[in-house]
């Protein structure tokens, strides 16, 4: 068995950009937190509690602003710039060391002082000799307790309210995105850093909170460390006034996009990175799995998704693509596909659910693994998993037929790549879920009980 390019693949793949720097646009956009947005506030509040939970986001979409355009930044730099890509496509702020960083000034006061707080951001460096101040706030850089810092200091995470400090455990390297968080949870009195959405440190009985009053916030800069300043790339930065669980943390750090593709808005990704979809060829509304479902109504129907974060060439990074299928006719067709050149799930001509890798190392060539035949107008659940430790894993309905295990690396994306959904497919998929960690069977069995 082999996967077969669709001749008309040739001339009309989309290159199209899955985050918009138009607020117009994003504003509708889901955001997967327990709390409610409102248009006409500067805050997301909740109906039920006390204090208001406010929350700033910066896309680094060619400025610094907001997304709710509250607490704008301005670069305060000759040579900051926002350049592409970022680690989903878009563009990322980078800062280029000396006197370079953004400031969010005073007069936008984001009031964090004795709450709880999540900071979040995807951070790349160029250099960790020297202390790498991410974020922060301060009023007072002498007293305790009154400046708030996120920084990396001797190669590792870390946060602190001055003299009230935790450091993390695990040592970064240049030359590496990684995803940070950063949280103190008020009720519990805990400071944890979280590392590739794990945690990487706690420290408990922080009875004393950050104790700021005012202050500008900074990315790039921290007032108590004079002529120390950030030498890297900062993308997709979100600050809230709740301490976020490990759970979330964790989706936030490996869910790549999720399409439930319920109406109104059948096409925007309801996960964090906000990966809006393009359709080709006339896709329409169907009843779901779960609620709805986007229906392909012809062979050269299909959607695109970008981007899908490169994983290397050749790469031994994990990923898991699950979706579910209600095909209408059994006649062969791609489900998922990397417009850089590799199909990894499809049909068969007969209707067996079908998945590929090509392998890179220790050996090259394409390795597959075949799965159930479908039904015609039933739905069926599709996953595929990769990691070094148990290799690549089809699953059909929450079971695996088979695995290959032995792969070091394979090809699917260099860079920041497109992914392709559909291709000569007919039928209808739903909750379509690409992640860059390996769920656990578990997971995919609990994906597949919907």
């Amino acid at each position: 068995f082999n996967f077969t390019r669709p001749k008309w693949m040739t001339n009309k793949v989309l290159i199209v950009c899955g985050i918009t720097a138009s607020a117009g646009a994003i504003a509708a956009i889901i955001i997967p937190i327990a709390i409610t947005f409102s248009k006409k506030s500067s805050a997301a509040t909740t109906n039920t509690t006390t204090n208001a939970v406010i929350l700033a986001y910066w896309n680094f979409e060619g400025n610094g602003n907001d997304l709710y355009g509250v607490y704008n930044g301005t670069s305060n730099c000759g040579s900051c710039s926002y350049n592409t890509q970022g680690f989903y496509g878009g563009t990322y702020f980078y800062i280029p060391n000396t006197n370079n960083y953004m400031q969010v000034p005073a007069s936008s006061y984001f009031n964090l002082n004795s709450r709880s707080f999540t900071f979040e951001a995807w951070i790349y460096f160029y250099s960790l000799t020297t202390d790498q101040p991410i974020f922060s706030q301060c009023t007072c850089t002498t007293c305790t307790s009154q400046c708030l810092y996120f920084l990396v200091r001797s190669s590792k995470l870390y946060m602190g309210f001055n003299f009230n400090d935790l450091s993390g455990t695990t040592s970064l390297t240049t030359g590496i995105w990684y995803h940070v968080a950063f949280v103190y949870n008020y009720d519990t009195f805990q400071q944890i850093i979280y590392l590739e959405g794990v945690q990487d440190a706690i420290r408990y009985s922080v009875t004393t909170p950050y104790l700021g009053t005012n202050g500008s916030m900074y990315f790039g800069s921290l007032p108590i460390l004079v002529s120390t300043y950030y030498y890297g790339i900062i993308d997709n930065a979100a600050l809230t006034t709740r301490a976020k669980s490990s759970t979330e943390i964790l989706t936030d750090a490996t869910l790549v996009f999720y399409f439930s593709f319920d109406q109104p808005n059948p096409y925007y990704d309801n996960g964090q990175n906000r990966l809006n979809a393009t359709v080709t060829n006339i896709l329409s509304s169907s009843s779901g799995k779960v609620g709805q479902a986007v229906r392909f109504t012809s062979t050269s129907s299909y959607m695109q998704i970008c981007c899908f974060t490169g994983v290397g060439w050749w790469s031994a990074r994990p990923f898991t693509f699950a979706m579910w299928l209600y095909p209408s006719s059994i006649s062969g067709g791609t489900l998922w596909y990397s417009t850089q050149g590799y199909q990894m799930l499809g049909l068969t001509s007969n209707g067996q659910v079908a998945a590929q890798l090509l392998e890179g190392s220790p050996t090259y060539g394409w390795q597959y693994i075949y799965g159930a035949f479908v039904v015609v107008n039933t739905w069926v659940h599709v996953a595929c998993t990769f990691s070094t430790t148990n290799g690549f894993i089809l699953y059909v309905n929450g079971a695996s037929p088979g695995a290959i295990t032995g792969i070091s690396g394979y090809y699917f994306n260099y860079n920041v790549q497109t992914m392709q959904i559909g291709g000569s497919y007919q039928g209808s998929i739903d909750e379509l879920y690409a992640y860059r960690r390996e769920l656990s069977a578990t997971e995919i069995v609990a994906l597949a009980s919907v």
